[in-house]
């Protein structure tokens, strides 16, 4: 099953956004999409998915193969629950449940030796295999899984989809899109609404995933992870690499050199002819040799260099030097009414820390940076901050800060210095905001405008404390890169929360974690931080990590050998005797808690293996002839699949329910410290 796309062609306005692009995708295949914003990535998936008609060429997709299609933004304006939402995928195989009970009664009811039976068996024989390949006995069960792994509850399936926020309802978009399983998947950005616990688990899902799969994404582990070759748009134009995004860097940088190198030696050829053609163009006796030169140089098909790409350029200001102790937070806590968010905990930054927040989502990680930052109150305790700190706080949300009335330029002049204002329009070009753009209303920018206007504000400040939260958010790659090297050169204090694993590696020298209401520090970069959780587990000191799946998916970038340490790094402090007697004690509970649903979750996994078992010989046996021409045998065969069917339908259900108890049990140890 595979998806060919010959000579595909799409015109936008009067320029071909897709100029020729031919490709095919192998079977099973992952590849990553990428470009400058507006090359067309978009347009290319929304050919292939057939809702952008081509211009010229074809794009030939095998016959009866299903595509799924994933856009940036839609809105899902349903009234049903996510459950029934999620269940309507299956609207086929449900079909199918119902007319095998209805031809079970009609099995019953009808005498073996007639060809009726013949008939009715047959059709039962195809719409069971059907529901077997499919998984058709599963579908709650599958549902559940997909949904939680996206992050919704077990009470959110019961909740109509209306309800839930534009990025919620991307997830289950989403949702649907992976229980449909197509043969071809068609993702554009698809994590763009998603934390890094379900960033992680959505890796997992697509490495496993038989489809073919072609995706645009912002998130450089994520493709580093899946994909095995590289499309890249420019002018119109599509170029192939083998290997992850981090192969197609190193490969486009090489081809780029070899066009550089190239396009000056041609020039050198130029240049010598023309200097020949300007010192003999006089002497007679050389006109010959002249005009041969000066068709030489006509046939010279002139190479080009090597494309540039817009994207944002700038530095953050050098701060003044601070207090060694930047900020502190003392045995704060915080709540809102009776929900308890962080427990009790201190924490100090020192001047140069880096920072990294991590954490499920609502873990409470904007919480601690409002903390930090002052833009709200601990519950108790207190908010220490150094004398000399300067704080510059980047919110995740955008209408904390901006007006959605003013332009473009008005923002950015609401922070500029009177002496610089002048030249605030500079600033703005350096941040890809030129021409008319610099007027418009900030209410209608996109998210990845509404980000770089925000980090052009932030570089009128002489902040020597940094407080970013998701500044990552919306931005293009290579706009990431550039933020990252700033942020690198910034002599400053970091404090930062981020979803993109390469950018928390690269720019973190300590990583916080907040697990079930507590805190704690690991010093090192963020992979030092995965393989810190992982030796916990391994020696029995936790009993999980906050993030399923990350072990073997660390940024390729930082990757080494499980038994390496990298230079630098530390391990975790030595705990107190007091501290090894609670974690221990907190072992134990856990541990009583959890062996009475582990050996109810083993009861009706074995519950489950013998009804199927059952089942499936019931099936044979119905297809034996001595078996379905005797009506009574027949009868009562169907009656005990009835009855094993809706027994193994409650034990599905019940085994569900008791997994998520279990993962509860495990969620409840707070983290050591």
């Amino acid at each position: 099953m595979s998806v060919s796309v010959n000579e595909a062609s799409c015109l936008l306005g009067k320029k071909y956004i897709l100029d020729r692009v031919s490709f095919r995708l192998g079977d099973g295949e992952k590849v990553a999409l990428v470009g400058e914003n507006g090359s067309g990535k978009s347009t290319l998936l929304k050919c292939i998915a057939g809702i952008v008609s081509l211009d010229d060429g074809e794009i030939a997709r095998p016959k009866n193969s299903t595509i799924g299609y994933l856009p940036q933004e839609a809105t899902l304006n349903s009234g049903r629950t996510l459950r029934k939402e999620l269940l309507c995928v299956f609207d086929d195989l449900i079909s199918a449940q119902k007319e095998l009970r209805d031809l079970e009664h009609r099995m019953a009811e009808v005498s073996p030796d007639t060809r009726e039976f013949d008939k009715i068996s047959h059709r039962y024989d195809f719409l069971q295999s059907e529901m077997i390949r499919r998984g058709g006995y599963q579908l709650d069960s599958e549902v559940g899984r997909v949904s939680a792994g996206l992050g919704f509850s077990a009470d959110d399936l019961e909740r109509p989809c209306r309800e839930f926020s534009g990025g919620w309802q991307m997830r289950i978009l989403l949702a649907s899109l992976l229980l449909r399983r197509p043969d071809v998947l068609l993702l554009d950005e698809p994590t763009n609404h998603l934390d890094l616990e379900t960033i992680l688990w959505l890796e997992d899902w697509i490495k496993k995933s038989s489809s073919e799969i072609l995706m645009v994404s912002h998130e450089r582990a994520f493709m580093d992870n899946l994909v095995s070759r590289t499309f890249e748009i420019h002018l119109g134009s599509l170029s192939i690499y083998k290997g992850n995004y981090t192969d197609y860097l190193e490969q486009r940088e090489e081809r780029y050199e070899q066009m550089r190198r190239a396009h000056e030696n041609q020039q050198q050829q130029i240049n010598q002819i023309r200097r020949f053609i300007d010192r003999n163009r006089a002497d007679k006796s050389r006109a010959a040799q002249v005009q041969s030169r000066i068709k030489q140089l006509e046939k010279i098909d002139p190479l080009p260099l090597p494309p540039s790409y817009k994207t944002i350029h700038f530095e953050f200001p050098q701060p003044d030097r601070g207090n060694k102790e930047v900020v502190s937070l003392v045995d704060c806590g915080k709540s809102y009414g009776s929900n308890r968010v962080l427990e009790p905990f201190t924490l100090r930054i020192y001047r140069g820390d880096r920072v990294a927040l991590v954490g499920l989502n609502g873990a409470g990680k904007s919480t601690l940076m409002k903390l930090l930052s002052g833009s709200e109150p601990p519950s108790h305790g207190k908010r220490v901050p150094g004398s000399r700190t300067v704080i510059e706080y980047f919110s995740q949300y955008q209408h904390d800060e901006l007006n959605p009335e003013s332009t473009v330029l008005d923002s950015i002049l609401e922070k500029a210095p009177l002496d610089v204002s002048a030249r605030a329009r500079d600033l703005l070009g350096a941040f890809l905001f030129s021409g008319d753009d610099v007027f418009k209303k900030t209410g209608v920018l996109s998210g990845g405008e509404k980000t770089r206007l925000r980090l052009a504000r932030m570089l009128y400040s002489k902040a020597n404390l940094l407080l970013m939260d998701e500044p990552t958010n919306h931005l293009d790659v290579s706009s990431r890169a550039t933020l990252e090297n700033a942020l690198r050169q910034y002599s400053g204090t970091l404090v930062f929360v981020s979803h993109d694993r390469v950018f928390m590696d690269r720019l973190a020298n300590k990583v916080v974690e907040i697990h079930k209401g507590g805190t704690r520090m690991y010093p090192g970069h963020f992979t030092d931080y995965i393989r810190a959780k992982n030796r916990e587990v391994a020696e029995g000191i936790s009993d999980s990590i906050p993030f399923p799946f990350l072990g073997e998916n660390l940024p390729q970038s930082v990757k080494k050998n499980n038994g390496e340490q990298e230079t630098g790094a530390s391990d975790s402090r030595k705990k107190t005797k007091q501290e090894k007697r609670v974690e221990a004690r907190k072992r134990n509970e856990l541990h009583r808690k959890k062996k009475p649903v582990e050996k109810q979750i083993r009861f009706l996994e074995q519950a489950v293996v013998n009804a199927e078992e059952r089942l499936k010989e019931i099936d044979e046996l119905l297809q034996d002839p001595k078996v379905y021409t005797d009506s009574d045998r027949c009868a009562t065969l169907v009656r005990e699949k009835k009855t094993l069917e809706s027994d193994l339908e409650r034990d599905m259900k019940l085994w569900e329910e008791k997994n998520l108890e279990l993962q509860s049990i495990l969620q409840q140890q707070a983290p050591p410290g």
